[in-house]
């Protein structure tokens, strides 16, 4: 009897090892048939850190008045510089708006025509990516009903898509199209007669057809002078537009932009120093550099900024109210995976493949942005331990990982 108990122990001890042999070979099987682990290549990255303000845009202009009304005929586009004595725009007593329309229109296309052909340096890459910025930029304010932006941005795409043909055609201008077009200007505009009226500057400065009542409000002495009570007196007084106006000459390329925001918002920012500003909603798509003059606070956490800048781009719309992304910080470092970070003990790892196997790397996060993280590229354990590399390979997707884990 005790010998057969003995051998029934020994045929279940063989067929768990069976099993368990049966297991393992099962096991190597599936870990040979696996996919390859993935790998995440560190690599240097740089990320801005912006804030978003909304404020106005101060500066001198001279209100250009017609005494009589009829159709105005520009001689030159919003932004473009004025020779002193130059007649920018004529009136004529007879036409219709359909004609006037037109003649606008020619002028616009003429105008970006012009722009294109500054091809000097210039290569189809960086137009191409000029295009893709600002096809995606009026995709977004399209999306968010911002059609008047997206407009405005219609014919700087227009612009880059005649430099890019310009640029790949090998043609070095397009002196035979814009002869054209002012053709069909000149027959459209001796069609509305003789004008009653030409308008000239007695000084040289930068054109702009638009009025919007608050030239002689927001001008560089009222930002020179801001307050938080002058500020909230000028954005909440009604706008007077001079009689007979029909455009403005901007004579002084100074400018002030001015917002008020909150304490927090304003943190970082500081008086002398000099940051890259892009304008989202504006025509210009290209940071400008703008010096921070005068940073105010109150007692109920609010802030008042005043940036100054004597950069303006021939294509800037000047539109008052604005909003602006100002490059508080620009950091430097690696950027990994967020999904794959590791907090042991109180300090914050990756994992890599090394020779085979999974190690530990520390890392010192610095700035989180849709899904990654940047770390720092010159951090120094506390404890001493291994820290994240340059070219570093770290592992994605993988679960179960601990320090010298054999990987496939």
């Amino acid at each position: 009897m005790e010998q057969r108990t003995k051998l029934s122990y020994k045929k279940i001890i063989i067929a768990l090892l069976c099993i368990l042999a049966v297991v393992y070979i099962v096991y190597h099987i599936a870990q040979s048939l696996r996919d390859d682990v993935e790998l995440f290549a560190v690599r240097p990255d740089t990320a801005d850190d912006v804030q978003t303000f909304t404020g106005y845009l101060f500066f001198d202009e001279t209100v250009l008045t017609a005494a009589s009304s009829g159709i105005l005929n520009y001689h030159y586009s919003d932004g473009e510089k004025v020779a002193s004595g130059s007649v920018v725009a004529d009136v004529y007593p007879y036409g219709d708006n359909e004609t006037a329309e037109k003649i606008a229109d020619l002028q616009s296309q003429i105008h970006i025509l012009k722009r294109s052909t500054s091809i000097s340096g210039t290569t189809v890459e960086q137009v191409q990516n000029q295009i893709d910025t600002l096809s995606t930029r009026i995709s977004e304010l399209t999306a968010a009903g911002n059609t008047s932006a997206a407009n405005m941005l219609a014919n700087e795409l227009l612009a880059a898509m005649a430099k890019k043909d310009l640029l790949s055609s090998g043609k070095s201008d397009y002196d035979s199209e814009i002869a054209a077009l002012e053709a069909q200007k000149a027959v459209l505009v001796a069609s509305l007669g003789t004008p009653s009226e030409s308008i000239s500057v007695s000084r040289s400065g930068y054109f702009y057809s638009g009025v919007d009542g608050y030239e002689n409000a927001f001008t560089l002495a009222a930002a020179e002078a801001i307050t938080f009570s002058s500020f909230d007196a000028l954005t909440a007084m009604t706008p007077s537009v001079t009689s007979g106006a029909v455009g403005t000459l901007m004579t002084d390329f100074h400018w002030y932009y001015v917002c008020k925001t909150t304490s927090g918002a304003a943190e970082g920012f500081t008086v002398g120093n000099t940051y890259d500003c892009r304008f989202p909603d504006n025509s210009y798509v290209q940071p400008i550099r703008m010096q921070l003059v005068a940073k105010q606070t109150d007692e109920n956490g609010n802030a008042l900024l005043t940036f100054s800048s004597t950069s303006l781009p021939a294509v800037f719309d000047m539109t008052r109210c604005q909003r602006m992304e100002a490059v508080r910080t620009t950091y430097s470092g690696y950027r990994i995976p967020a999904g794959e970070v590791r907090v042991i003990d109180g300090a914050t790892y990756v994992y890599i493949y090394d020779e085979g196997s999974a190690r530990l790397r520390e890392v010192d996060i610095i700035w989180e942005e849709n899904g990654y993280y940047l770390v720092s590229d010159s951090y120094e354990s506390p404890s001493e331990n291994p820290v994240l590399s340059l070219n570093d390979l770290i592992i994605v997707g993988e679960k179960d990982l601990y320090d010298g884990k054999i990987i496939n």
